[in-house]
């Protein structure tokens, strides 16, 4: 007797328990609705039903439809507490990742739809279809330009000229990293001696900038219009015939009797060296020349 009704509960304790991993609670009251499918799009039995992301209710059958060849029936336990207006439909998601769902779209009628009826079933492509329908044909399409595509690359990997410039490559980048290094040494000891140079020259025109500022320019540009002045004044008498100066400079008697002056010079000069006895006269015993 003990044996029999541990078995039972045992039995009792798998059944509830494979129900709660399926999703089904069975201490709530649900509603039973139909939806029929032409395509159930590998949706099975406990697969969740959703409203507006909600989970409300778990696939409870499916059944195909033998009196109408081409339809497939879901039979969806809705929580009683959902009123179904009527107008609603249902559509089967299927996911990228694998899965399959259905959603429950609700009407706007102000009626409810009583439980046991059948309602609208609409296929939804999802991700998956679209992927199925579009994107992969345009895979499909693009696959020989794909396929030619790698094999000009593989031909242009083969030519011997790809490893000689990539040598010359690692060559190059060898070299623009010690070019690097030296710009980064450069930086480190001369740029700061350099920044050093420009301070202290920048104290020192501020330095001579304050020099300049205690200069009187006024008394300078005073001293400069004077000396001007006095220029001005000089010219004035070297180019007046009045003054001995101006006479030394402006009459051209004078430049004549220097010219005359300096050719009778020469020509006594040169008489002087044809005959210099007539000018010098010398004796050993201190005796005249008799001539």
């Amino acid at each position: 007797m003990l044996i029999g009704a541990t078995g039972i509960l045992a039995i009792l304790i798998i059944y509830f328990l494979i129900n709660f991993f399926k999703g089904i609670n069975l201490f709530s009251i649900e509603n039973n609705y139909y939806v029929k499918f032409p395509d159930v799009c590998q949706l099975v039995n406990s697969s969740p039903v959703f409203i507006n992301g909600y989970r409300v209710g778990n696939v409870r059958n499916i059944d195909y439809d033998y009196e109408n060849p081409g339809n497939i029936v879901v039979s969806l336990e809705i929580d009683e507490r959902m009123k179904v207006p009527e107008g609603s439909y249902a559509t089967i998601t299927t996911h990228m990742l694998g899965g399959t769902d259905i959603s429950l779209v609700l009407g706007k009628s102000d009626k409810v739809l009583a439980p046991g009826d059948t309602l609208m079933g609409v296929p939804d492509k999802g991700i998956a279809a679209v992927a199925n329908e579009k994107i992969l044909p345009a895979f499909d399409s693009m696959a020989p330009k794909l396929d030619s595509l790698f094999t000009k690359l593989n031909t242009l990997l083969a030519n011997p000229a790809i490893g000689t410039t990539l040598e010359n490559t690692a060559v190059l980048t060898e070299e623009l990293k010690k070019t690097t290094e030296g710009i980064n040494k450069l930086l480190a000891k001369d740029v700061p001696a350099i920044t050093d140079r420009m301070v202290q020259l920048e104290d020192d025109l501020l330095a001579v900038s304050g020099q300049l500022k205690e200069v009187d320019y006024k008394a300078l540009a005073a001293q400069f219009e004077n000396t001007l002045r006095n220029l001005e004044q000089l010219t004035v008498v070297l180019n007046s015939k009045d003054g001995t100066i101006g006479m030394l400079l402006n009459d051209t008697t004078l430049y004549s009797n220097l010219c005359t002056t300096c050719e009778q010079a020469e020509a006594l000069l040169q008489n002087l060296r044809e005959e210099p006895k007539r000018y010098v006269h010398f004796s050993l015993f201190g005796r005249k020349d008799k001539k």
